[in-house]
């Protein structure tokens, strides 16, 4: 296992969710984190679930198992008192776009990047 995903499964605001076939088979996988943002003279306390990676073995795509991860998480979220799901996109990635919004995520903030 790298030893990246060994560090986010010591975050204790981090959870793992993976989907199985009706064979046993992992065909998915989604890592989401309780993010809370404390108040300030700006800014409202805040609980968000973000979800940092989703992904689906191609054989198993639009069989239902990225919605159930995303449903997860929704899932993780509510019982951490969050009032958001939040995903991140790459731009390459117009692929999954579709994807997202056929779940009920919509676009809130484009983040513009340039190498240095």
């Amino acid at each position: 296992m790298p030893e990246r995903f060994r560090g986010w499964l010591r975050d204790e605001a981090a959870t793992l969710l993976v989907a199985e076939s009706d064979e046993g088979e992992v065909v998915g996988y989604t890592f989401c984190r309780v993010e809370r943002r404390e108040a300030s003279v700006i800014t409202l306390p805040a609980a968000v679930v973000s979800m940092e990676h989703l992904a689906v073995d191609p054989g198993s795509a639009r069989s239902g198992a990225g919605a159930a991860l995303v449903e997860a998480a929704r899932e993780v979220g509510r019982r951490a008192g969050c009032r958001r799901l939040v995903a991140s996109v790459w731009e390459f990635n117009a692929a999954a776009r579709p994807f997202y919004e056929a779940v009920g995520l919509r676009p809130m903030q484009v983040r513009m990047d340039q190498p240095l």
